[in-house]
């Protein structure tokens, strides 16, 4: 339960998650906030469902390892940006970049994974993580 109040916590927040570069951070419409928002939701739907594979391969459970790393990067960047946000500061570019690398390091991690009995789970975290990486392009080019 904590885990799952912890999620709408930030996804209550996360409508101010991300900043375009070198602005001050503003409320921004409705697109910009949903799009802030679908960042951290599909993030956390990624982490969910990498957490659900199979670690008993070796292999995998080194990838998986990789992954919820990247994960936890990404998060790590979101309360970095939060912070900013709410200080009315402009958000790190450093975060904003480790959020992207988080991403790129948990899709990559999960492109290792060949067991057959984890394509399920591993293809819907990469679309999650996708869509999220696409959501934050959203938020870079569309939230002045």
């Amino acid at each position: 339960m904590a885990r799952i109040s912890s999620v709408v916590f930030s996804l209550c927040i996360a409508a101010c998650a991300l900043a375009a570069p070198m602005h001050r951070r503003q409320i921004g419409d409705l697109d910009c906030n949903l799009a802030r928002l679908k960042v951290v939701s599909d993030t956390a739907a990624a982490q969910t469902l990498v957490g659900q594979i199979n670690t008993t391969d070796l292999a995998t459970a080194s990838a998986v390892g990789v992954a919820q790393a990247g994960l936890n990067s990404i998060n790590s960047a979101i309360e970095d940006i939060l912070t900013a946000v709410f200080a009315n500061q402009t958000s790190p570019a450093d975060s904003r970049n480790q959020l992207e690398q988080g991403l790129n390091t948990a899709n990559s991690a999960l492109l290792l994974i060949k067991d057959p009995s984890a394509n399920a789970t591993v293809s819907a975290a990469r679309a999650k993580l996708l869509a999220a990486g696409a959501a934050g392009d959203q938020v870079l080019s569309g939230c002045k």
